[in-house]
């Protein structure tokens, strides 16, 4: 099983009475950095061996889902959506003069991030058709690497959020938990920001970059030691960004920046890193009524768990994720008993659309409509792929009760079948109830993986798909469910 073990350290600052709290998410955004069962070699080679279990899901042959995208669909759903418009789609550009990318060759990011109990380890694979490196020298250390094309870090281990704009170090920690890495496409380091900690393949960090054959990108890789983010643990939570700088035309400035969350040097505008899976400790309770609509303790004990556009991980592949609070969060709840496992889940949507699959309708096009997925790793076996078990896999159900069960390998839907869904509209949204028989599930563990997600259709594409843990289909990234016994519960705090 999947380990995530809760720790929270809590720090002090005079500066505006900042804490340190490494487990509370704010309000930017979310992802998830997963342990690599080996450490990369640092040499600019996105090795899929290697990172396919990191945070971002490489797999040959599939794009991540952390990424910043150019994307015109993106666009016209911001058009679409009144008020949503970013500067840029999936991710956000800094205009230092540049116009932000034509065309998908002109710009593009993918993210990957694991760690092991000494490392955190990041992984950028850049598509840039123009590449310059004419300022800071190959190799050369605290040069201007922010004139060239390059890839910058940003963490605070510590989550202080401190708020102010600091290259300088002059908050009272100093640099003593985080700042800015960088490396350039020619290999020069920057680490000014960060303290000087030490640049090297036995030092505190390292970075390597590794242009492509064609010429039209890059491969950038960094380890940096948990030491010098404040030794960071298993279900911590730190400040974390991402940041691309893209030189079109040589010379002493660069014509646009690219940022995952938030504004370079300002902690308080940092994604949300977790270090390691979510787990969900599921009591045994009377089985509720799967009729759709989740009564007032019809789940007992059972922790409920809010997802939210910030403290959810988005699959950028199926939509932005730049929403605002509200648009599409969701809340779960998970009980089981003798014979079954039950999931009820209540969705906050502002525009319902069910346009595609028709209601009642088996294994039409469920992701493309407003729906809930549920995903089961009923073995464990956290495979970075779909799973092997007959009837392990995804387990669908539209606000319009249209179902999906093929990646589950089409068990039987009905109310005494392999398995059943009801649904119902809210003055909110809408809310599924789900009743997978444990027979159904066939191992009999009490541990294993699990997931859900909820896409959400406001009348044209899919917008967004948002996951608890992890990318759909991907069995390495779910979090962990534990059927415990005797109504035990567990405290909400420890669910992240």
């Amino acid at each position: 099983m999947k380990k995530c073990v809760v720790f929270c350290a809590v720090f002090f600052c005079v500066a505006g009475f900042v804490f340190a709290d490494r487990s509370t998410y704010d309000e930017t955004k979310a992802q998830i950095a997963f342990p690599l069962p080996q450490a990369p070699v640092i040499d600019g080679v996105i090795e899929p061996e290697v990172w396919m279990w990191a945070g971002g899901s490489y797999t040959t042959g599939a794009n991540s889902y952390w990424a910043i995208q150019f994307d015109d669909n993106i666009d016209k759903l911001h058009e679409f959506k009144a008020g949503l418009e970013d500067d840029y789609t999936r991710g956000a550009h800094i205009d230092n003069g540049g116009p932000g990318p034509y065309y998908a060759e002109d710009f593009a990011a993918e993210i990957y991030v694991g760690y092991d109990d000494e490392n955190l380890y990041v992984a950028v694979r850049v598509t840039d058709d123009i590449l310059y490196d004419d300022t800071a020298a190959a190799g050369s250390e605290n040069g201007s690497t922010w004139t060239d094309d390059s890839v910058e870090i940003f963490v605070d281990g510590d989550n202080s959020n401190y708020d102010v704009r600091d290259t300088e170090g002059s908050k009272p920690e100093g640099w003593s938990t985080g700042g800015q890495y960088v490396i350039t496409i020619n290999n020069a380091y920057r680490q000014a920001e960060a303290g000087n900690p030490g640049f090297g393949p036995d030092a505190a960090w390292y970075a390597q970059t590794l242009i492509n054959d064609a010429g039209t990108g890059y491969e950038a890789e960094f380890r940096i030691s948990l030491s010098i983010l404040g030794d960071p643990q298993p279900g911590d939570i730190i400040g974390f960004d991402v940041c691309i700088n893209d030189d079109d035309d040589g010379g002493d400035s660069v014509e646009n920046q690219y940022v995952w969350s938030g504004n370079t040097h300002v902690e308080a505008t940092y994604g949300n890193l977790l270090l390691g899976q979510r787990t969900y400790t599921a009591p045994e309770a009377p089985a509720p009524t799967v009729d759709g609509v989740i009564g007032d303790g019809e789940y007992g004990d059972a922790p409920k768990v809010d997802v939210t556009t910030y403290t959810g991980v988005y699959d950028i592949l199926s939509g932005d994720d730049g929403w605002a609070p509200g648009d599409h969060d969701f809340s779960f709840q998970v009980v089981h008993d003798a014979d079954a496992i039950y999931v009820g889940v209540s969705v906050i949507d502002d525009i319902l659309s069910n346009d595609s699959a028709e209601a009642g309708s088996e294994d039409g096009s469920t992701w493309e409509d407003d729906s809930v997925e549920i995903f089961f790793d009923a073995d464990d076996s956290n495979d970075p792929g779909r799973g092997v078990l007959e009837y392990e896999g995804q387990f669908v159900l539209s606000a319009n009760g249209a179902w999906r069960d093929a990646e589950a390998n089409n068990p039987t839907f009905g109310e005494e079948a392999d398995w059943y869904a009801a649904s119902s509209e809210t003055d909110t949204g809408y809310q599924i109830e789900f009743k997978i028989p444990k027979a159904t599930l066939g191992t009999g563990q009490s541990e294993m993986g699990f997931s859900v997600s909820v896409n959400d259709d406001d009348g044209m594409d899919r917008q967004a798909q948002l996951c608890w843990c992890g990318r759909p289909h991907t069995e390495a990234t779910y979090g962990n469910i534990v059927l415990s016994s005797g109504g035990t519960a567990v405290a909400e705090w420890s669910l992240y």
